[in-house]
């Protein structure tokens, strides 16, 4: 049998959605339909597919989105659906079609790729690395009650979402790989219009009848049906009217809130897919019994460009160098084209390809481009790290779990 390797037709919209139900089985068709219909970016050949005697056997999408990254913009090119119906696998389908959708990532200038996934080795060989990331958790005390303050929070209202879209921009606007968000992307991805307000999106409001801020509890988007144990009180996204100056009150009254509501329906586990400011930190330890700290590796990130990169984030570190003072040093890491340097000896930052035997692994650089990582967690060599800390500042970053993909 011959295969052809080629981008999805516009007319093969709805085989490619069968394939997917097919090796995710379910009553998901609308989960798989947002791909093609709810998605302003998409393009034919951010689909890249695999064919066998005219049939569609396997496919790979990219979900080409926009983050920032502290003052940085990147574009992002997210890996969903790869699958391959149960009768044609074994046969390198799916690596195929990932290495053509690498290619497109590529072709349109993508500066990296993120996909979520629990067999790291075989993205491993493709030249993806896994990072991870702080998830924080408890357990909610039987009784809870919390005591009140100034806030009142509520179920959300159609006249809030504008509201709702002002507050997630001003709050997420330099925060790392948060996805800079369209009116289209919030109407027809998400989903979230004055005709279908999603259940357990809540709204914090002041004394003086001021929308200050918002939280929606639920899943990270996935084709595949959590288990029981894995529901909970999941916080999948949260923002603060930051111009309203009490940021830990509304905080402190949002997590409440959502506990409470849980608890009473017999849900006791609560889980922050959100982004872990401080003011979160201290308002869960109000509730929760212990708050514990797990690492989650489902998250693989893969450079795409090593020189487009190096163009796109020099200036920025440049002036990030400066206000540090100018710290003197150097440091590489290595990428799927080989590593990349950044020297600090001279009157400016230079970034460019190296021969570096020593250098540091692609997941160091992710982590502190995205502020994850520390100094003294990215290097040993304690003469790096006000280097390191002057280019690489910490932030709460976060995926929000209502962007799934």
């Amino acid at each position: 049998m011959t295969v052809e390797f080629r981008a999805l037709k516009e007319s093969e919209k709805e085989e490619c959605i069968d394939l997917w139900c097919t090796v995710w089985p379910g009553d998901n068709r609308d989960y798989f339909k947002r791909y093609f219909y709810g998605d302003v970016e998409w393009l034919p050949y951010y689909t890249q597919v695999a064919v066998e005697e005219n049939k569609l056997v396997s496919a790979v999408h990219i979900c080409k989105r926009t983050v920032p990254c502290g003052e940085l913009r990147m574009t992002m090119g997210g890996i969903a659906n790869v699958a391959t119906l149960p009768e044609y696998r074994g046969k390198g389908y799916n690596t195929g079609c990932l290495k053509r959708a690498i290619a497109v990532m590529e072709g349109d200038a993508m500066d990296f790729s993120l996909l979520f996934t629990g067999i790291h080795d075989y993205y491993g060989h493709l030249g993806y690395s896994k990072l991870a990331r702080k998830m924080i958790y408890g357990v909610i005390p039987e009784g809870f009650s919390p005591l009140p303050n100034s806030i009142t929070v509520r179920p959300a209202e159609a006249d809030d979402l504008a509201k709702f879209r002002e507050i997630y921009t001003d709050y997420n606007k330099n925060r790392a790989i948060a996805v800079v968000r369209s009116d289209a992307y919030w109407r027809d991805w998400l989903q979230v219009t004055p005709d279908k307000i999603p259940d357990h999106l809540f709204t914090a409001v002041n004394n003086q009848n001021e929308i200050a801020g918002y939280a929606r509890c639920g899943t990270f988007q996935s084709a595949v049906p959590y288990g029981p144990e894995e529901i909970g009180v999941r916080l999948t996204e949260f923002g603060i009217a930051l111009h309203v100056g009490n940021e830990d009150e509304v905080t402190q009254a949002l997590i409440n809130f959502v506990s409470a509501r849980f608890i009473s329906e017999g849900t006791k586990h609560i889980r922050l897919d959100i982004a872990l400011e401080p003011s979160v930190l201290k308002a869960l330890e109000r509730v929760v019994h212990k708050v514990e700290t797990k690492e989650v590796t489902a998250g693989m990130f893969r450079l795409l460009h090593r020189e487009n990169l190096s163009r796109g984030i020099s200036m920025q570190l440049n002036d990030r160098w400066i206000s540090a003072g100018r710290p003197r040093g150097s440091i590489s890491f290595n990428t799927p084209y080989g590593a990349i340097s950044i020297e600090a000896d001279g009157a400016f930052l230079l970034i460019s390809p190296t021969n570096d035997s020593d250098s540091l692994p692609q997941e160091t650089f992710f982590g502190l481009l995205f502020g994850l990582l520390s100094a003294s967690e990215a290097a040993e060599n304690s003469n790096l790290h006000p280097l390191i800390e002057g280019l690489f500042p910490k932030m709460a970053s976060v995926y929000y779990g209502a962007d799934g993909f």
